[in-house]
């Protein structure tokens, strides 16, 4: 038997309703809803229900009247105010035994409705109600297996999105790593393609430094005379000592203009 097939005997849920004032109403809506009339049915329990001036606390009549408006409302599409029937049914039943009728058809409202969890809770409150509701029992065994589906789909979705995001990372890394390796391909092509411009300006670069260091080689190859010496250079012309300057000249280098006045 399939919940389907569970759901399509709703009708074996209906609450016989007892004689007396608004039962009147009660047993016309069984008709009606026996008969697939399910808007009049809801109405005809509405009427019934309607006759009381206050909810009583235990009435038989009353239970059964928002139990049976529960199914007329299911049948019909109105899976909210189905429940709220059911839900007062259940607070009024007359005896314990009495819940598991209420209970598994707010299961079945509640399946209907993708609640399995709401589901679940009432097939177990409608088999504590009666162990030997059979029909609980099976929706009951059939929603768990559905919930435990479930869990196992979003367990795998969600590993499997954990994994997604771990190659996501792992690629980004290899992607970073490609591109390093790319500039430094990049870089020592560049330099191998311009080995003669690096030749040249690492001449020009030995040039500019040679050319630093001359005029301080010049410079000290161009020492000045000391006071001594250009004292005895002076005497030299002046006494027309042709060899002495000649000696002189010999050991200190060429002449130099001498621009301080001795």
């Amino acid at each position: 038997m399939t919940l389907a097939t569970v759901l399509s005997i709703l009708l074996a849920s209906i609450q016989i309703i007892p004689m007396g004032n608004a039962k009147k109403h009660g047993r016309n809506g069984n008709d009606s809803l026996e008969q697939g009339q399910y808007e009049g049915a809801a109405f005809a329990y509405q009427e019934g229900l309607s006759s009381y001036e206050s909810a009583p606390e235990i009435d038989e009549t009353y239970f059964g009247l928002q139990n049976n408006l529960g199914l007329a409302l299911h049948q019909n599409g109105d899976l909210g105010g189905a429940q709220n029937a059911f839900s007062e049914a259940l607070a009024y039943a007359p005896y314990d035994q009495a819940r598991t009728t209420p209970a598994y058809n707010a299961g079945n409202n509640a399946f209907r409705n993708q609640q399995l969890e709401q589901a679940l809770e009432h097939y177990r409150e409608a088999l504590l109600a009666d162990s030997e509701n059979e029909d609980a029992r099976y929706n009951f065994e059939f929603v768990s297996r559905q919930l435990q589906e479930q869990q196992n789909q979003q367990q795998s979705e969600s590993d499997d999105q954990e994994q997604q995001e771990d190659q996501d990372q792992q690629q980004d890394q290899n992607d970073q790593a490609n591109e390093s390796d790319q500039e430094q391909d990049e870089n020592q092509t560049e330099q191998e393609e311009n080995p003669q411009e690096q030749e040249e300006q690492s001449q020009q670069e030995q040039q500019e430094e040679q050319q630093e260091q001359d005029p301080q080689q010049e410079q000290q190859r161009e020492t000045p005379l000391t006071r001594e010496q250009a004292e005895r250079i002076l005497e030299a012309l002046e006494n027309e000592e042709e060899e002495l300057l000649r000696e002189v000249q010999k050991m200190e280098g060429r002449p130099r203009r001498v621009a301080k006045d001795w």
